[in-house]
C-alpha cells in the first residue's frame, strides 16, 4: 500500500499491549527517569518480548511515561506479557502501572529518512482501554476477550466491566483480566458505563411540610415511584438504596453525578407540601445530559388523592421517555394497591420505620402495617411489609423458625390478594429457602424476577442462596446484577465480600469488604468480613482488632461469636471464655443466635459443645444452616458424623 512518494505504509492487524505509569507527570524528573528506565528492563526481560522480537513479530512505540507493544504473533502474546509484567511489578511497589489490550489495524509507516512510526486504530483503541483502568488493572476490550474465549485456560480469568465512554464519546466494551497469582485488582473504581436510552432514577422527593414529621408522605411518595417504574418493561431504575443515598444533596453538577454514579439518562425529582388535608406533589423530570427539563407538573389535592398523584407522575415518565407500555404493563401502572389514604399513608409510616433496620423500627413498623390491614384487609403491600420485618428479625432478634413461620404466612396472604406481586414471590421464597426447601425457593426467586426484573433484592437473595449450595460463580453473577441495579447499596457490596470469602479468595474478599467499608464506615458485617479474611492469611491480631470493631450485640450478636472464636485460636482462652459468659449473660435479656455460642465452643476446640449448638441452629432454622455446607470455618468438624449427618438433613433435597 502506497501513501504517496513520501512515505510507505504497512497496514496490518496488531495485538497491542499498552503499558502506563500511573502518576508519572507528578514525579520528581529523577524519579521518572528510574521508574521508565526499571519499567523497561522489566518489559525487555519478559519471555514474551524476547520471543517475539528473536522472530522479528514485535514493534514498540516509546512514549513518555510507558509505551506500546505490537505483537505479530496472536492474541495470546499481549496477555502473557502484561501478566509477566504484573508478576515482576510484585517486586516493586513504587511502580504503578495499568495495561491496556486491543487487536487491531496497525500502519507502519516508513518516511523519506527511513524512519518507522506506528499508528492506527489498533494503538488508540489499547491506548483508550488502558486509560479506563487503574493502577494494576490489566483491561482487554472485547474482541481480544472473544478471541481468547477460544482457549480454555483462559475463561477463568475473564470478567465483564459493560460499556465506558471514552474520548469524543465514543463507547467501549471491556473485560477485566484478573489473575489471583499476580493480585491485580478485580475491578477499576472509574469505570462508568454508558447509560441505557430508557432509565430514571428517582432522587427523594423533598418534604416542604412545616411539620418534619410529614417526611413519611415524601419518602414514601419516592419509594412507590421507584417501585411503579422499575415494573416497567425495558425502563432501567436503579433501587431504593442508591435512590436515597442523594437525598439532602444539592451541589451544582448533581444530576451529573447521579447519572454517572447510576447509569442513568434521566433523573426525576420533586416535592410534597403537606397543610392540613390539602396536599401539593411537584415532578420534573430532567435529562443529565444537559440539566434540560423533558417534563413538570404540580398537582394539587387532598391527602387522599396521594395514590392518584403517584400513578400519574408514573403514567407521565414512561411517556415523556417514550416507553411502549403493553396492555398489561399499562394497567398495572395505573392500578392503585388500594382504595383508603389513611390505609396508605399508615403503610407508608410501616416502610419508614423498617428502613431504620433497628429493633424498635422493625416493631413500630409491625403497628403500621396491623393497623393498615384493619383499615383495608384487602391491601396485600402491608403484608409484604410485615414478611419483610420479619425477615430482618429472623435470627438476629427472634428464632428464626418463628420469623420464617410468619414470612410465610403473609407472603402467602399477600399472594392470595395478588398472585402478581414480585415482593410477595420473594418474600415467599425467602420463607422456602429458609425451611431447607431449595429448589422450591429458587424456583420463586425466577417467578419473582419474572415479574419484575429490576427487583434487586430478589437477585440479591438468590444469590446468598446460590452461595449456601456451593454455586459461587452463579451467586456472584447474581449479587452483581444486584449491585447493577441498586450501585451505592453497601449491603450488596458487602454480600460481594463475603461470596469472594467463601470461594476462599481471601485477598478479593479484603479488596472488597474495604471498598464497602468506604460506602458505609458502619458497616459491622463488612468489619467481621474483614476480620475473618485476615484471619485466614494467619494475621489474627488484626482479626481481633477489625472484630472488635464489629462487636454490635443489638440486634445481632452472631458477631461476638467470632470474636470469642479468634481469641480461642490465637491462644486467648481465658477472654474466649470471657466471651462465651457475656454472651450468655445477653441471652438472658434478649435472642442470642445459637451460632455464636457454637462458633466460641468450636475455637475453644469444644467440638461436642459446638454441634450441640449447631443443632439447635438446625431446629431453629437459624440462618447459619445455610452455609454449613460451605463455611470454611467448620473445616476443622466436617468429617465428624455429627455434623455430617446434620448437613444432610438441612441439604438432602439437592443431593
Amino acid at each position: 500500500m502506497s501513501a504517496g512518494n513520501s512515505s510507505d505504509v504497512k497496514l496490518e492487524i496488531g495485538h497491542v499491549l499498552f503499558i502506563d505509569i500511573v502518576g508519572y507527570s507528578k514525579l520528581l524528573i529523577t524519579e521518572q527517569t528510574a521508574q521508565i528506565q526499571k519499567l523497561k528492563e522489566i518489559v525487555r526481560g519478559t519471555q514474551q518480548v524476547r520471543l517475539a522480537e528473536a522472530e522479528g513479530k514485535l514493534l514498540r512505540l516509546p512514549t513518555g511515561d510507558g509505551g506500546a507493544l505490537v505483537f505479530r504473533t496472536n492474541p495470546e502474546a499481549p496477555v502473557l506479557c502484561a501478566l509477566e509484567i504484573a508478576t515482576a511489578l510484585k517486586d516493586h511497589p513504587e511502580l504503578h502501572v495499568r495495561m491496556g489490550i486491543h487487536s487491531g489495524p496497525v500502519n507502519e509507516v516508513t518516511d523519506l529518512n527511513a524512519q518507522a512510526n506506528i499508528a492506527g486504530a489498533g494503538i488508540n483503541i489499547a491506548q483508550r482501554v488502558m486509560d479506563c483502568g487503574d493502577s494494576r488493572h490489566i483491561l482487554l476490550s472485547r474482541r481480544v476477550a472473544e478471541d481468547l474465549e477460544h482457549y480454555p485456560r483462559w475463561k477463568p480469568y475473564l470478567h465483564e466491566l459493560g460499556e465506558c465512554k471514552v474520548k469524543h464519546g465514543e463507547i467501549i466494551s471491556l473485560v477485566n483480566f484478573y489473575a489471583e497469582e499476580v493480585g491485580n485488582s478485580q475491578r477499576p473504581q472509574n469505570i462508568r458505563g454508558a447509560a441505557p436510552a430508557k432509565s430514571v432514577a428517582v432522587l427523594p422527593f423533598v418534604n416542604m411540610s412545616a411539620d418534619k414529621n410529614d417526611e413519611y408522605l415524601s419518602d414514601g411518595m419516592t419509594e412507590e415511584l421507584i417501585n411503579s417504574l422499575a415494573k416497567v418493561p425495558g425502563l432501567r431504575v436503579p433501587g431504593r438504596t442508591s435512590c436515597f443515598a442523594f437525598k439532602g444533596k444539592s451541589e451544582e453538577d448533581i444530576f451529573r453525578k447521579v447519572g454517572d454514579r447510576l447509569r442513568v439518562g434521566t433523573v426525576l425529582e420533586g416535592s410534597v407540601r403537606k397543610a392540613g388535608d390539602k396536599l401539593r406533589v411537584t415532578a420534573q423530570l430532567i435529562n443529565v445530559s444537559d440539566g434540560y427539563h423533558l417534563w413538570s407538573k404540580n398537582y394539587d389535592g387532598d391527602v387522599k388523592d396521594i395514590l392518584n398523584f403517584q400513578s400519574n407522575v408514573a403514567e407521565q415518565v414512561v411517556q415523556a421517555l417514550q416507553v411502549h407500555l403493553g396492555a398489561e404493563a399499562a394497567r398495572a401502572l395505573s392500578r392503585k394497591p388500594t382504595e383508603n389514604p389513611e390505609a396508605h399513608r399508615l403503610y407508608l409510616l410501616g416502610r419508614y420505620e423498617f428502613a431504620k433496620y433497628t429493633q424498635a423500627g422493625w416493631n413500630n413498623a409491625i403497628r403500621y402495617y396491623e393497623q393498615a390491614l384493619k383499615l383495608d384487609p384487602e391491601y396485600a403491600l402491608p403484608y409484604c411489609g410485615l414478611a419483610d420485618n420479619y425477615a430482618y428479625m429472623g435470627s438476629a432478634v427472634m428464632p428464626g423458625k418463628e420469623a420464617n413461620t410468619k414470612v410465610k404466612e403473609f407472603a402467602q396472604k399477600a399472594l392470595a390478594l395478588d398472585p402478581e406481586l414480585a415482593e410477595a414471590r420473594m418474600s415467599f421464597a425467602l420463607a422456602l429457602v429458609a425451611a431447607y426447601d431449595w429448589r422450591g425457593g429458587l424456583k420463586e426467586f425466577d417467578r419473582a424476577l419474572e415479574l419484575n426484573p429490576n427487583l434487586a433484592f430478589a437477585y440479591e437473595l438468590q444469590a446468598w442462596t446460590l452461595t449456601g449450595l456451593g454455586r459461587f460463580d452463579d451467586a456472584i453473577a447474581k449479587d452483581k446484577r444486584a449491585i447493577e441495579l441498586d450501585p451505592l447499596n453497601p449491603f450488596f457490596q458487602m454480600s460481594l465480600s463475603f461470596f469472594l470469602y467463601w470461594d476462599r479468595h481471601y485477598d478479593d474478599a479484603i479488596a472488597q469488604a474495604r471498598k464497602t467499608l468506604e460506602m458505609d464506615p458502619n458497616s459491622a458485617i463488612a468489619q467481621v468480613l474483614l476480620g475473618l479474611s485476615f484471619l485466614k492469611k494467619g494475621d489474627t491480631a488484626s482479626t481481633i482488632a477489625e472484630l472488635q470493631k464489629a462487636k454490635a450485640p443489638n440486634p445481632g450478636a452472631w458477631y461476638q461469636g467470632y470474636l470469642g472464636y479468634a481469641y480461642a485460636i490465637s491462644g486467648e482462652r481465658a477472654k474466649a471464655e470471657q466471651a462465651l459468659r457475656e454472651l450468655e449473660d445477653l441471652a438472658k435479656r434478649q435472642y442470642v443466635s445459637p451460632t455464636a455460642f457454637a462458633t466460641i465452643y468450636l475455637g475453644l476446640g469444644e467440638k461436642e459443645s459446638c454441634l450441640d449448638w449447631l443443632e439447635k441452629c438446625y431446629e431453629q432454622q437459624d440462618s447459619a444452616c445455610w452455609y454449613l455446607k460451605i463455611d470454611q470455618i467448620y473445616d476443622s468438624i466436617r468429617g465428624e458424623p455429627r455434623f455430617q449427618a446434620l448437613v444432610e438433613k438441612i441439604f438432602h433435597e439437592t443431593q
